[in-house]
């Protein structure tokens, strides 16, 4: 047993030589470590020829106990590759062995976990929730670190899908508390560790996975010569870095991940994430092909490919790929940032109502989870259709609290982009000093990014450069309420019109009289004709 947190590192290289030079001599023990080494190592077939051999030995030696563990990681580990009739036929040959033994605590807590794990697999989740209870209660009585830190694993991630957020996240305290402890086997703690911090960053637990992922590190640090878990946890470290601010490591991470990596699963979200940090930098070609080679293998490239095309121009392919995304009913990390993304995209210039409805499902996916990261998200969102609305006033609370998480966080991107819209609803506000203010700090954080795209939108954001001539520098709400003055109708008639309090539309006047100079409504209405104002466009 090797702890987390102590300096003793494993050669797993040397230790699978050693044993592999005694092969022919090698007792059931060294022939199941020697399937462990090749297992660490990614040396697959290797691992499934001694793990067979020491299935077989154990048998020879009557260790009923030994043969029936080495039968569930041979179906664990070939479950894991995607082999799962090969995976299937092995968990029958252990459930095979229970029935026809004696039964042991040890082999009865084997089997719990495999049937809470096999009802997880095949989306039974409230049967799943039942037999993990049962698994755990059943590994706590053996005593078996191991099968308990396993089946509590399986449990989490069975009440996180049938929704029960804060007993899983619990479970999966424990699971990791356990194995920073050294009560587990590095054998159990690799997998472990990859499926609860997977299970924190597909709800956006950022503040969780960020912990979990630096202690992942350090554990296959001390494994020398690790292949298996190796890309999954550096990919994992790369998300954690980008939100970190830190995309130059992040990048190279990735880089080299996507340069030895076999695993398709792990591959395709290497490319994917690499291909973000290349959009956000402004390496289009290089986003463009690394989203590609992750479509390939098999991953939704969305939202990153329409945020790609929006920088490009091409706003209606950007749009059509985030719809047809969120059509596939994906999980709930990655529906979240399409909705995110659907918001920002369909705010400005495209179908409100579909803006409105993704900001509105944001949220309550954002109230169901409970994370911080995607409370930000969903007051960003929300406070983007508000700054379309023209109801800035209402949206500045929400920014600044969206901000204060992503500086809790220490997210200086996401925290950047905030300080953007939150100059827009100051100057929508009538602030342009405050404004600028926001733009210079968000301009400062950017820079040293290097987020190419987002300066050039802040650059035209600060210039004014969305304010057209034919609006006559007025925001969309503003228009709305001349076009309303100007057919004669009083403030108190507007509001009802617009569903607003006549205390909005007295300022929305105000703020009309003031940016075009005039002194009057009188003066509006001639203004509103003068220029072709009085209808939409």
């Amino acid at each position: 047993m090797s702890p987390v947190g102590a300096a003793q590192v494993i050669d797993w290289v040397a230790r699978s030589d050693e044993l592999t030079a005694r092969r022919a001599e090698l007792s059931a023990v060294e022939l199941d470590e020697l399937g462990l080494a090749a297992w660490f190592l990614g040396r697959e077939a290797d691992c499934e020829r001694a793990w067979d051999a020491a299935h077989l030995a154990y048998l020879d030696e009557g260790e009923t106990d030994a043969a029936i563990r080495c039968a569930f990681w041979l179906g664990f580990t070939l479950g894991d590759r995607g082999e799962a009739v090969r995976a299937g036929a092995w968990m029958s040959r252990l459930f095979e062995l229970c029935d026809t033994s004696v039964p042991s605590a040890r082999s009865a807590a084997i089997a719990g976990l495999c049937r809470a794990i096999g009802a997880y697999a095949s989306g039974q989740l409230e049967a799943s929730v039942d037999l993990g209870e049962r698994a755990v209660q059943l590994a706590r009585t053996a005593r078996d670190a191991d099968v308990e830190v396993l089946a509590t694993m399986t449990l989490g991630r069975s009440l996180v899908q049938h929704g029960r957020m804060r007993e899983g996240f619990e479970c999966m305290d424990l699971v990791m508390l356990a194995i920073s402890s050294g009560r587990v086997s590095d054998r159990a703690a690799g997998p472990a560790y990859c499926a609860v911090i997977a299970s924190c960053l597909d709800r956006w637990d950022v503040e969780r996975a960020r912990v979990w992922t630096r202690d992942l590190s350090d554990w296959c640090d001390a494994q020398s010569g690790l292949e298996t878990f190796r890309g999954e946890c550096s990919v994992h470290r790369a998300g954690v870095l980008q939100l970190l601010g830190e995309w130059d490591e992040a990048t190279a991470t990735l880089t080299a991940v996507c340069e030895r990596e076999r695993r398709a699963e792990t591959l395709e979200h290497a490319y994917y994430a690499l291909g973000e940090l290349c959009r956000l930098i402004g390496r289009r070609a290089d986003a463009e092909t690394a989203y590609r080679r992750a479509s390939e293998l098999g991953l939704e490239v969305q939202p990153g490919l329409a945020l790609l095309r929006r920088d490009e121009g091409r706003t209606p392919a950007a749009r059509a790929g985030i719809a047809r995304a969120l059509n596939a009913s994906p999980s709930p990390g990655v529906r979240a940032q399409l909705l995110a993304a659907q918001v920002e995209l369909e705010v400005d210039g495209g179908d409100w109502e579909l803006a409105a409805r993704a900001g509105s499902e944001l949220r309550e996916m954002a109230d169901a989870l409970g994370t911080a990261y995607l409370d930000a998200q969903a007051d960003r969102a929300e406070a983007r259709l508000l700054i379309g609305a023209d109801e800035s006033e209402q949206a500045l609370p929400l920014l600044r609290r969206s901000w204060a998480v992503w500086r809790r966080l220490e997210a200086p991107y996401e925290a950047a982009v905030t300080r953007v819209l939150m100059g827009r609803a100051n100057r929508a506000f009538g602030d342009e000093e405050a404004a600028q203010l926001e733009f210079d700090a968000a301009r400062t954080v950017l820079a040293g990014l290097g987020a190419v795209a987002d300066l050039d939108r802040l650059e035209r954001v600060a210039a004014g450069g969305e304010r057209s001539a034919a609006s006559a520098g007025l925001t969309r709400r503003e228009l709305e309420v001349l076009r309303l003055v100007a057919s004669g109708r009083s403030n108190r008639q507007i509001a009802g019109d617009l569903f607003l309090s006549e205390r909005t539309v007295a300022r929305h006047v105000s703020n009309i009289l003031g940016k075009l100079g005039l002194g009057s409504r009188t003066a509006a209405t001639a203004f509103a004709f003068e220029h072709g104002l009085t209808t939409a466009s």
